[in-house]
């Protein structure tokens, strides 16, 4: 049974990069594929972040005594304002410092 499986996603993988190298594709994906496709990196990142911020290591929700929850907050500001990657980051991680040396 593990065999057929193997062989089954093998030939789906080869399947699905062989159509993108040969003429069974199209050249251009449909203008609704391209617009649903920008929205890819906004959904990953949220399930990578969000989890992150709000999660405490026991596994349950933290909304109280929490400090990635404001430096998150932080961040996101200053991403909206700047938009650098750079800025975003060195401000989330500083807020975060701050906040937990000073507050939490």
């Amino acid at each position: 049974m593990i065999w057929i499986v193997m062989i089954i996603c093998g030939l789906l993988t080869f399947a699905t990069r062989f159509v993108m190298f040969s003429d069974i594709a199209p050249k251009a994906l449909p203008r609704w594929l391209q617009d649903a496709l920008g929205f890819v990196p906004v959904a990953v990142l949220t399930a990578i972040i969000v989890p992150a911020v709000i999660i405490a290591p026991d596994g349950g929700l933290e909304f109280a005594a929490n400090a990635r929850l404001p430096a998150a907050l932080i961040a996101v500001t200053m991403a909206l304002l700047t938009r650098s990657v750079v800025i975003t980051i060195g401000t989330g991680l500083a807020a975060l410092w701050v906040l937990d040396w000073l507050v939490y």
